[in-house]
Formats: structure tokens, sequence, C-alpha cells
């Protein structure tokens, strides 16, 4: 769940830029661009972003990201760490 709605956090705000690069995205989810690829290849599966190419997200994507930002407020609200 954390890397889903990590990566799609990041892809929203690059999608504000005028390119998404995948070695930027790759430096910040801090993870080797092999498993980068898988976790971008797993979104597209579940329908949350529209392709591998343009990684925009899907009204599916957003409505993921708005409940996980809803968890992680509740989570720290509780108290609790989520790394």
């Amino acid at each position: 769940m954390k890397i889903y709605g990590d990566l799609l956090t990041i892809l929203h705000e690059e999608s504000k830029t005028e390119k998404t690069v995948l070695s930027q995205i790759q430096v910040r989810m801090k993870v080797p661009f092999d498993r980068l690829k898988k976790y971008i290849e797993e979104l597209n599966d579940l329908g949350l972003i529209e392709n591998e190419v343009s990684l925009i997200l899907t009204e599916k994507g957003k409505e993921y990201l708005v409940e996980y930002e809803k968890i992680l407020a509740f989570m720290k609200r509780m108290g609790m760490a989520y790394r």
C-alpha cells in the first residue's frame, strides 16, 4: 500500500512538470530502476495509471491517492509512524 501510495504521490507531483523523468522518480522512491519499472507496470495493470509511458493517474488512481492520504492523516492523528 505504501509503495503504491508513495509512487502515485510522486507521479501526481511530477505530472505538474513539463516532462516526467523516470530517473528522477527512481531517486525520489529510492529503489533500483528495475523495481521501479515493475511497480509502474503493476500500477498500469491495476488501472491506476493511464499507461507505462505517460504515467498519468486515472480516476481510479486519483481515488486511491485520496484514500491513501486519509489513512496517513488518521495514522498521524493516532501518533503512529508509517515509513
